[in-house]
């Protein structure tokens, strides 16, 4: 049996390079945890439910959770899911690793979910459930107190401002599942089995994030009015914006400055980043409380094997 004094390993999931831990792996490490990365886009293998250590974080990603196809490593995370809930190993799921993990537990998954999706900052409606929820409710209620501080509306503490970047989405509980929070579009938001929570948003995303998202999309919608070469430029000068490199294979940033940004696609971006940034004190109190949490469940699991 390990000690409480031994390290506290959780094992993070992260199935794309852009959409990475971020805040939330600093969180968890403030709270004592070692975080152990395990990155399918580099080839490397879903760990089995032995290897995974203490409790598991799934990450978003581009790719829907009917891509094995292109992904066959879905396949190993729709059974490490299962074998977490089973095993009522403490869990988070997260955008993409929500859908992965609803389908795994006999839910649904709508690829695309037309009139679900969602991008940028939306209301989440807390349940009834989700108030009195051992898991989810505490956090809520951490991040509604500093929405109150903050002067962000909550409609009397049953509302809550999240980020979110999703076009597919559940449409389904599981039947074992317990329903938490909805939002006005998509009302499979959040939910819990077992020690898995499960978000359509992103508790682990920044402002800057919300902005590229959404400047991401702005883009692809003038996709069909500009030329292929300015549309390649306009790309690059998004990764250089967000301190990344062109992706493998497309032409290089070399040169490319935010002049290549379409203005609408640019004002998008500054429009979503300012709106997150208004809710931010709310969204980092829910982020700081969910790594306590699932810190603290950890420790409690573990002191009772």
């Amino acid at each position: 049996m390990s000690s409480m004094t031994d390290t506290l390993t959780i094992t993070v999931i992260e199935p794309e390079e852009l959409a990475p831990v971020g805040r939330l792996g600093e969180w968890l490490f403030a709270e004592g945890a070692s975080l152990r990365m395990v990155r399918p886009w580099r080839g490397e293998s879903i760990p089995s439910l032995d290897e995974i250590g203490d409790g598991l974080v799934v990450l978003g990603g581009s790719m829907s959770a009917h891509d094995e196809g292109e992904h066959p490593w879905l396949a190993d995370l729709r059974e490490l899911l299962r074998g977490v809930v089973a095993d009522d190993v403490p869990a988070i799921a997260i955008c993409l690793g929500a859908q992965v993990a609803a389908e795994a537990l006999g839910g649904s998954t709508a690829v695309p979910a037309l009139g679900n999706d969602e991008v940028g900052v939306v209301e989440l409606t807390i349940t009834a459930a989700g108030e009195s929820d051992p898991v989810f409710g505490a956090v809520a209620a951490e991040a509604i107190r500093a929405a109150h501080r903050a002067g962000i509306p909550t409609s009397d503490g049953t509302r809550l401002p999240v980020i979110v970047s999703h076009h597919d989405a559940v449409t389904q509980l599981p039947e074992a599942a317990t329903l938490l929070a909805s939002s006005d579009r998509s009302p499979v938001h959040t939910w819990r089995a077992g020690r898995l929570l499960a978000f359509q948003h992103h508790p682990e995303s920044d402002p800057a994030r919300v902005a590229y998202w959404r400047t991401r999309d702005a883009l692809n919608d003038l996709a069909g009015t500009m030329d292929a070469a300015s549309l390649q430029a306009a790309r690059d000068a998004l990764e250089v914006a967000a301190g990344r490199s062109a992706a493998p294979g497309a032409a290089g940033t070399h040169g490319a400055t935010a002049a290549d940004l379409p203005e609408a696609a640019a004002s998008a971006g500054a429009a979503a980043r300012e709106q997150a940034e208004r809710v931010d004190p709310a969204i980092q109190a829910f982020g700081r409380g969910l790594a306590r949490v699932l810190v603290r469940n950890v420790r409690a699991r573990r002191l009772a094997r």
